[in-house]
């Protein structure tokens, strides 16, 4: 029988970036002047085409530092505002006693998303990170999957869950590459008309309990 495999998203799934959005744009805000509630509003459009959203706040506030200046300020800032849940660590580490095999498959930013992981204190506690501008490929893409089975020298299959909060990004795009999925919906509403996972929790803390129990769909 194959060991099970768990592919974790990062954001908004192990570690709560709109949160830490929140928190750094109260910061930025403050620095220079740009409405916290714009900065709050724009954030979604935008929370994969970071360059692009500081090139559209240079433009419109016409803030001091360029636009590539602030990008790489944000990057810097962004993980010093994460710390470790040991809620989540502590749900890893019981997964991986029990003989799972943990990735993180991840969007963005190499330096940003590294440093975030490393200071919520995941870093030690998988096996694999894959980070999309790492390997070339981005979420849904099956290949950024797929890369990471290879990785932890893993085939698709039922045993092999995503665990995402993106029905687009990770549901989708794990169908494709053959995973079994779990959107964690923090709260919201499940739409009708979009991707439909195998399994849905409120929070990525009760993914333990799942997968224990069982994830072939």
């Amino acid at each position: 029988m194959r060991d099970p495999v768990a592919l974790f998203d990062l954001d908004d799934t192990l570690i709560p970036r709109h949160q830490l959005f929140a928190k750094w744009a109260a910061e930025f805000s403050a620095d220079h002047g740009v409405p916290l509630e714009w900065l709050l509003k724009a954030d979604p459009a935008y929370s994969s085409r970071r360059a692009a959203f500081f090139e559209l706040v240079k433009a419109t506030f016409g803030v001091k530092p360029t636009a590539a200046e602030l990008h790489a300020q944000y990057r810097r800032r962004m993980p010093e505002l994460v710390e470790p849940d040991p809620k989540v660590c502590a749900m890893l580490v019981d997964l991986r006693e029990e003989g799972w095999r943990l990735g993180v498959v991840t969007n963005g930013i190499t330096d940003n998303q590294t440093g975030k992981i490393v200071k919520a204190g995941l870093a030690d506690l998988v096996d694999a990170v894959v980070i999309s501008q790492a390997v070339g490929v981005w979420k849904p893409d099956a290949r950024i999957f797929r890369h990471a089975l290879g990785r932890l020298g893993a085939v698709a299959g039922p045993h092999v869950a995503m665990i995402g909060d993106s029905l687009e990004h990770d549901v989708a795009g794990a169908h494709i590459a053959g995973l079994t999925t779990v959107w964690v919906s923090n709260g919201r509403p499940f739409l009708q008309s979009g991707p439909r996972p195998n399994h849905t929790i409120r929070t990525i803390t009760e993914t333990g309990k799942l997968l224990k129990e069982g994830i072939a769909s």
